[in-house]
């Protein structure tokens, strides 16, 4: 019943206007000059595989990459009719199995001139007798290598390169739509689509790679402050991460324009604002009493600190500015520069609203009883305008409201200028 559906479904879109090949050739080559550019690599597959189909009007298409952990080949993505699409990661195969042994060997040469295959090369190959005398064995990868290729429902097989030898996926095209077979030329244009998509998901990969080494210093770095403080600075930055993470989500929502830095890193700038502190001496940051003016000017110091591990990081400048900036105050009377309003790069205005709300809500060498949530609310809502971005402290209040840290009545008590449909909405998305 579903086969034919299917063929329903074929027919139909025979009546529709074939594009060329040099249409659709130009279509991919145009879709594919971003790639490189592209460097979230299940976004870029799926492009990759979404513009073959649609361009090159094929039934269904496939792509097989290489899982290093996994140590084979999984299908990424499929698309296509419905009812033609493998589910992803249905396939799996290993470095020993025809395909993968036929393309890792270049066995796809003796076929074609492009390296790809299709079936009709196959099948011309296996008629040749006489030339599997001397090597049966590569007849009988061939037989088994046209078995998948029925399997998939394939027309062809593209091999994708990474530096002309490591085979890191497979391409698999279905038959076109209007049922015409692949040209040479086509298939010579599909071997250099597949170089170029390898490229962008080696590109994509070692990209990933670069950002796990990153986040791991970083981790590092919060297990350093661990280290120096575990009764204080970690739980204050799992709660500063958890909520900024919150109010970043939060303003995205409000299309807030965002640094131009990948969101984790954003937050993890906020999550390190304070990282300047492990160069506080300890009896500064413990004492009970009132600080010395000598004391409260080191103790000014960390702003500064923080800010230079990272500045000696190209690429980091934007995070050395939050971490330098983040006790910087609405009105310009903060440290250490004076910053006012706007000039305060928007992670660091975040970091003040959280750090605030956390020094009040908990024990401090200084103060021994923290504030409620309540009066800490009503303290940054005080502080509106003058120590806080007035729109961060609304959005602040409004994940505390989500959070349940706070009720509907309270807010509205401390702050009767809050309009109701703002907690209606804040109420509605919970």
């Amino acid at each position: 019943m579903l086969d034919k559906k299917v063929s329903r479904q074929k027919t139909l879109r025979k009546k529709k206007k074939t594009l060329s090949f040099n249409e659709y050739k130009r279509s991919l080559e145009l879709a594919t000059e971003g790639m490189v550019e592209i460097l979230d690599i299940e976004r870029l597959i799926r492009l990759i595989v979404y513009m073959v189909v649609k361009k090159a009007r094929l039934i269904h298409a496939g792509l097989l990459l290489y899982n290093a952990e996994k140590k084979s080949y999984i299908l990424s993505s499929s698309r296509g009719l419905r009812g033609s699409v493998i589910p992803k990661e249905y396939i799996r195969i290993q470095p020993g199995e025809p395909i993968i042994k036929f393309f890792q060997a270049r066995r796809g040469y003796l076929l074609n001139k492009s390296g790809a295959i299709r079936v009709e090369d196959l099948n011309r190959f296996l008629r040749n007798k006489r030339l599997f005398k001397k090597d049966k064995p590569l007849r009988e990868l061939m037989l088994e290598v046209k078995d998948e290729m029925v399997n998939y429902e394939a027309a062809a097989f593209v091999p994708g390169y990474f530096q002309t030898k490591n085979l890191l996926g497979v391409l698999f095209l279905g038959e076109k739509n209007n049922g015409e077979k692949f040209k040479q030329e086509e298939l010579d244009f599909f071997m250099a689509l597949a170089r170029t998509a390898v490229m962008a998901i080696r590109s994509a990969q070692l990209y990933k790679n670069i950002q796990k080494i990153f986040y791991g210093v970083i981790k590092a770095m919060a297990l350093s402050i661990e280290k120096f403080d575990p009764a204080f600075t970690r739980p204050h930055m799992d709660r500063m991460f958890k909520m900024g993470s919150r109010m970043i989500n939060k303003l995205e929502k409000r299309k807030v324009e965002l640094p131009d830095m990948p969101k984790e890193l954003f937050i993890s700038s906020i999550f390190l604002h304070d990282i300047g502190k492990q160069y506080t001496p300890r009896e500064i940051l413990h004492k009970e009493g009132s600080l010395t003016k000598e004391e409260w000017d080191m103790l000014k110091r960390h702003p500064i600190d923080g800010a230079e591990i990272f500045e000696q990081i190209e690429g980091l400048e934007e995070v050395a500015r939050i971490i330098r900036y983040h006790q910087e105050k609405y009105d310009g009377t903060g440290y250490p520069d004076g910053l006012k309003a706007g000039a305060i790069p928007l992670g660091a205005r975040i970091a003040a609203v959280l750090d605030a709300f956390d020094a009040m809500t908990n024990s401090r060498p200084y103060r021994k009883k923290p504030f409620s949530i309540k009066d800490a609310v009503k303290e940054l809502i005080k502080e509106k305008g003058r120590q806080f971005d007035p729109e961060l402290v609304d959005v602040f209040a409004e994940v505390l409201l989500e959070e349940g840290m706070i009720s509907f009545s309270e807010l509205k008590e401390i702050y009767p200028d809050i309009s109701l449909g703002f907690l209606f909405d804040s109420l509605i998305s919970r």
